[in-house]
Parts: C-alpha cells; sequence; structure tokens
C-alpha cells in the first residue's frame, strides 16, 4: 500500500516577510536558479518561518496514526535506538501543542518512526538507525529551502518507512540508505570508519525490518 493515500498536504506558507524598502522578501527563490553570495551562507534571517515543517510533521502523524495500526508514544527519548550523533534541540512545551517528540510504533511489523519538533524551529524524523530527514536541511539563506521542499523531505521518508520501502545498510567503506516512493527512489551514502561501520551494524541488527506497516481495521474498510 503507498502510505500517500488519501494524504493531503496541508494549505501553509511562510509568514511575509519585508525588506528596508518595503520589498515581500521571496523566500523559497530568493536567487531566481543563479548562485547566492557568498555572504548568504552565514545568513540566517527570518528563521522562525522554519516553523511551518511543524504542522507538515503533525499532518504526517496524524494520517498515518489514523490509517495503520500504530501507537503513538509521546515524550520518548529522542535519540533511542540510533547511531550516535549530533542531538536535535527538542522544542520547548508549547501548551495545546502536540508533544514535541513523538515516535509511531506499528502493532505486528515494520519499522518505528520518530519525529522531533526543533527549537530551530524545524523538524529532525529518522527511523531505523541511520535512516533521517530534515526540514530545513540547511537553514542559510544562500540554501533557502521552499515549503514544498521542507514538505516533501519528511513525506518521502514517512511514507516509505510506513510502506516498507526504506532500506539501510552497511557496504565496505560506509552506510547506505534508499526511501523509495511512487515517485522513485533517492540513496544515500556516507564514508564510515571501521568502528562505526560496527556501530552502525550492530544498531540495524536491533531494529525492526522495513516492511509495510499494518493497516487499521477502518482504513481497510
Amino acid at each position: 500500500m503507498d502510505a500517500r493515500a488519501g494524504y493531503t498536504r496541508p494549505d501553509v506558507a511562510f509568514p511575509e516577510y519585508r525588506d528596508e524598502s518595503g520589498a515581500v522578501i521571496p523566500y523559497g527563490e530568493l536567487w531566481g536558479g543563479g548562485s547566492p553570495p557568498d555572504d548568504s551562507y552565514s545568513r540566517l534571517t527570518h528563521p522562525d518561518r522554519f516553523e511551518i515543517a511543524w504542522t507538515h510533521a503533525r499532518a504526517i502523524v496524524d494520517h498515518l496514526a489514523a490509517t495503520f495500526d500504530v501507537e503513538v508514544q509521546d515524550g520518548v527519548d529522542p535519540s533511542e535506538g540510533r547511531v550516535p550523533g549530533p542531538e536535535p534541540r527538542v522544542r520547548a512545551h508549547a501548551p495545546g501543542a502536540p508533544a514535541a517528540v513523538r515516535r509511531l510504533v506499528p502493532r505486528g511489523h515494520g519499522a518505528p518512526l520518530t519525529v522531533i519538533e526543533t527549537d530551530h524551529p524545524g523538524v529532525f524524523m529518522y527511523a531505523g538507525a541511520t535512516l533521517a530527514a530534515l526540514a530545513p536541511h540547511c537553514g542559510c539563506d544562500a540554501c533557502d529551502p521552499s515549503e514544498q521542499e521542507l514538505a516533501g523531505d519528511l513525506e518521502d521518508l514517512a511514507f516509505a518507512v510506513a510502506s516498507g520501502t526504506a532500506s539501510e545498510g552497511v557496504e565496505r567503506r560506509g552506510v547506505v540508505s534508499t526511501v523509495s516512493g511512487p515517485e522513485g527512489s533517492s540513496e544515500g551514502w556516507s564514508r564510515a570508519s571501521l568502528a562505526e561501520r560496527r556501530a552502525a551494524r550492530a544498531a540495524m541488527a536491533l531494529h525492526p525490518p522495513f516492511e509495510p506497516w499494518p493497516r487499521r481495521a477502518t482504513a481497510r474498510d
């Protein structure tokens, strides 16, 4: 089953920001396909615009929880089961908002998915030992991610995990991961030392395989 079936992406956009002249800043298309200036790599203006990644992440969690037979665990350890790496800075508690760290654990078979709302602001999502998605991947003005890119990166990983079309493994010189969907596949590869490869193998051995999540009875009707 394609986990995207029935999903509607939230209709959200960056807030409107204006420069010193009063012109709207066109975030998501700042450079019009051209090369950004060198100093833009060290600038991060109006990072609060990335709060819309929280909205996308919550919609994905709600869709998966309604479609698949999963347990949604709130407030779990954000690094549990993951290969050691930089720890995301978890968003502070916001009254009335969902928990900042949520884990979807399928009942029966399939790999869990952990979703973390960070105080960047942004979202860090991971599954298995090494698979991860960041929204934004980089928030500097040079990279200038669009709303569509933020949503797409999260959707690609989440729906591949739920559909059982994600994978990870260790090769001779590094760690490889694959995320597949209806529009194709993307592969990631990172060089790793022998110790890092051993740690990755050990962590992967503790995780359930990437198999399609079981659907809720109501979703099958």
